[in-house]
């Protein structure tokens, strides 16, 4: 049983969901090389099992020098950067995306990454469903004031990354998603296989980049929502 805020000795703590995810991801594909993008404190990436691991932050908010070893390696740098000085180096089996809470900055890592991927890579992308309307302000500080003004309560904050999987849907149809929406925040899982019944809804990046928290009640269905479970499922099938 654990204190909150206590961690006993020589017991780990308990992983979060999307560690749990992508160890599970991780397990079912055999990977074996792992990309994290936005680490902060290093919760997800820490409790991920995979034998290589690499994390991108702009700045990491634990010590380094505490976990460099062969098959860990650290890159305190945007992503922007990192993409294009490591342009190359290597491939990876599972890409987590969780830097900006933007859209724009969302679909650059997504399209960066393409070459930093394989035919069996799966993406995993945070904060693809907000919560509530003030969920989706690019601003974490202005979404909390705004829903405190409201007279709501609750710290969740999203951003606009939900506009990505509209992206993805309208001008990426050789590959296949679909939005995670039980067990823990929900996460939107991509991998390589054709949509057949592909047919864009909005065809305007533009456009895209103007959907509101409204447009997305409206039309939710494109964020493929499924059960945790169900979704795992669906992508490690496909791709073994």
């Amino acid at each position: 049983m654990y204190t909150e805020g206590i961690t006993p000795m020589n017991v780990e703590p308990p992983l979060n969901h999307s560690a749990r995810r992508i160890n599970y991801l991780a397990a079912g594909l055999k990977a074996t090389k792992y990309l994290e993008v936005g680490v902060a404190k290093g919760r997800t990436f820490f409790g991920v099992k995979v034998e290589y691991k690499v994390a991108v932050d702009p700045k990491f908010q634990f010590d380094l020098t505490q976990h460099r070893s062969d098959s860990i390696r650290f890159f305190e740098v945007v992503s922007d950067r990192y993409f294009v000085e490591q342009a190359g180096v290597e491939r990876f089996d599972i890409i987590f995306l969780d830097g900006l809470h933007t859209f724009e900055q969302t679909l650059r890592d997504f399209c960066n990454s393409l070459s930093f991927s394989h035919d069996r890579t799966v993406w995993v992308i945070d904060d693809t469903l907000p919560s509530d309307v003030y969920s989706t302000i690019r601003d974490e500080r202005k979404a909390l004031e705004a829903r405190k003004d409201a007279g709501g309560q609750g710290l969740s904050w999203h951003g606009d990354v939900f506009k990505t999987i509209f992206a993805v849907h309208d001008f990426f149809p050789c590959f296949s998603y679909c939005t995670l929406s039980t067990n823990g925040n929900p996460q939107t899982l991509i991998w390589r296989k054709p949509r057949r019944d592909f047919r864009p809804k909005y065809d305007n990046l533009e456009l895209i980049s103007r959907l509101s928290y409204f447009d997305l009640k409206e039309n939710g269905s494109i964020l493929g929502l499924i059960t945790e479970e169900e979704g795992l499922a669906l992508a490690i099938a496909e791709l073994t």
